[in-house]
């Protein structure tokens, strides 16, 4: 069987901005530099990148839902951080467009829902026909994916190198009661890290709350959950085909001033990489 690797593209992109300047190529050359490390050390038949999308269904249970991260309208520095983060999306859909240019990828979305969501239905879908599966993210909320789960699916901290430990309790549950600040989720009241984990570890919330404590954990597990998609989700997925190009990808190397993937060396080790890799199987005819 084969092994597919899925890339949490959001995650990926903001690990490549990290670091040195990210004018002109920067971020380009990082992103291509970046994404054949990660493909060469798994090795996989397939690889998927997956965007961000609208947590709409979140913001219908909860308008706060990651409003945190919000640019306010009278934040002293409102244009310098729209600037910013126009920038940034420019730089990423660069990084995708060539991606589709020269490599054997699938990138997808799902307008109305966020990448978290899809990976988590895609990874279990290609699980169980028996694949094996990588996600490649530090992104918390992906241990949802390890528990109880079959052996094939594993789940890779790109900036641990290293594969993330399932959980011995249950994680929703745990979130659901502690929280998460960096979604904007408040906890349950009285519920800190260790009395939740005892609460995850026997499954046993249903019994220990009652009232307001019950209405915000029963909103917080659904917001925590990865959303089950339907066929009528996957058909609303959009879904772009790249298709590998060694002739491609070695012009655009020049033409993008990447004198050092331009070496003998260099170009062998995206050819090794890259080449002979299979397109995705997605679970139904996406858009």
């Amino acid at each position: 069987m084969g092994k597919t690797l899925i890339v949490d593209f959001q995650n990926f992109a903001h690990r490549c901005k990290a670091g040195f300047s990210n004018e002109g190529t920067a971020f380009l050359f990082k992103f291509v530099r970046n994404l054949r490390a990660l493909v060469a050390e798994h090795s996989p038949t397939s690889l998927v990148l997956v965007k961000e999308g609208s947590p709409a269904h979140r913001y219908e249970l909860f308008k706060e839902y990651k409003g945190n991260r919000k640019i306010k309208e009278d934040d002293p520095k409102l244009e310098e951080k729209w600037k910013e983060l126009m920038g940034f999306k420019e730089k990423t859909d660069e990084a995708i467009d060539f991606a589709l240019k020269n490599l054997e990828v699938t990138v997808l979305r799902h307008p109305r829902l966020e990448a978290d969501d899809v990976i988590a239905n895609y990874a279990r879908f290609l699980a169980d026909k028996g694949e094996e599966v990588v996600v490649a993210s530090n992104d918390k909320d992906f241990v949802q994916l390890l528990y109880r789960a079959p052996e094939n699916i594993k789940v890779w901290d790109p900036g641990k190198k290293a594969f993330v430990v399932a959980p011995e309790h249950d994680p929703i549950v745990y979130k659901a009661l502690t929280g998460d600040k960096s979604d904007n989720i408040p906890g349950v009241e009285g519920f800190g890290p260790k009395k939740a984990e005892a609460v995850a570890r026997h499954n046993s919330a249903a019994t220990v709350l009652s009232g307001e404590q019950l209405v915000t954990y029963e909103r917080n597990y659904k917001l925590v959950e990865f959303a089950k998609m339907s066929d009528e989700d996957w058909y609303r997925v959009e879904a772009q085909r790249g298709k590998w190009d060694p002739a491609a990808l070695m012009i655009d190397f020049h033409a993008f001033g990447f004198a050092s993937l331009t070496k003998d060396k260099a170009l062998n080790s995206y050819y090794d990489t890259f080449g002979g890799m299979e397109p995705a199987k997605l679970p139904v005819q996406t858009r």
